[in-house]
């Protein structure tokens, strides 16, 4: 984890609830992909009896570099174009060339791909859940509220809306 954004308040953190969480890794392993970045952005997080975070809703962001798309032979003066069709990416080398079908690895937590961009090295997968419910042991739900709480000592006040924690 390289990144962790968090947007919260004391009131919020005494009754369990956080706002926003923006959570950023890198150097991801996917299955037999590998992601140089993901992104995950929880809406509405609270916790619910007992002992379960929930987000209400999720978005997803990962970028894939096309070099780290499995048994892809990039031609690097060939113009490369990506669409997702479903859950399989469909790249094309050159739009005379028939396109190469590539079966998207399963997203966590019930994320459904939602779009794809494509950039100059690298695509962008998007997807979402409207909500994510993840079953905790009391103690995980200690230790994570633990984590936002030593978070909320560092800010300025008890009033400062958002917080941004880097390297962790």
């Amino acid at each position: 984890m390289v990144g962790l954004d968090a947007r919260l308040g004391a009131l919020g953190l005494a009754l369990g609830q956080v706002d926003d969480l923006r959570i950023e890794l890198e150097n991801v392993r996917w299955s037999r992909w590998r992601a140089r970045r993901a992104t995950v952005v929880c809406r509405d997080v609270h916790v619910n009896p007992p002992a379960t975070l929930v987000s209400s809703p999720v978005e997803f962001r990962v970028e894939v570099a096309h070099s780290d798309i499995p048994e892809l032979q990039l031609v690097s003066w060939l113009p490369l174009t990506v669409k997702l069709v479903g859950s399989e990416l469909h790249v094309r080398l050159h739009r005379w060339l028939p396109a190469r079908v590539f079966a998207v690895p399963e997203l966590p937590r019930g994320i459904q791909l939602t779009g794809v961009e494509q950039l100059d090295d690298h695509f962008v997968l998007t997807g979402a859940a409207p909500v994510l419910r993840e079953r905790l042991t009391f103690g995980q739900l200690a230790a994570v509220l633990r984590r936002l709480a030593s978070i909320q000592s560092r800010t300025r006040s008890d009033t400062t809306s958002g917080i941004s924690i880097w390297g962790t």
